[in-house]
């Protein structure tokens, strides 16, 4: 999969959080988003899984603009550093259990 960002902004009041970011991220590629604290990194990968919008500029996944796709039909999802849903099992664990729990819609 395939996920691309095209100028992302994202404005909340009078504070800018992001302007213009352009990012690729390719399949099998590990990437790191590093950054100091507040400087949009959650906020990104927030507009990335689609729990947040965008003020400016679209995501597309596979070529699809995903933009304004709900959550559930975009096949994006993000695991917190921290948080774990079931704190018995491994992170693994945690992640493949996402598909299972997912419903058809």
């Amino acid at each position: 999969m395939q996920l691309v960002l095209e100028r992302i902004g994202k404005t909340v009041g009078a504070q800018t959080w992001l302007r213009g970011m352009d990012l690729a991220l390719q399949p099998g590629a590990v990437t790191v988003l590093l950054g100091a604290t507040q400087a949009g990194k959650t906020s990104l990968m927030r507009i990335m899984a689609g729990l947040d919008a965008p003020t400016e500029g679209r995501v597309r996944v596979d070529g699809v603009d995903v933009t304004g796709m709900p959550v559930r039909e975009r096949n994006v999802a993000m695991v917190y550093q921290q948080f774990i849903n079931y704190p018995s099992m491994t992170v693994a664990d945690n992640i493949d259990l996402a598909p299972d729990l997912r419903t058809p819609i």
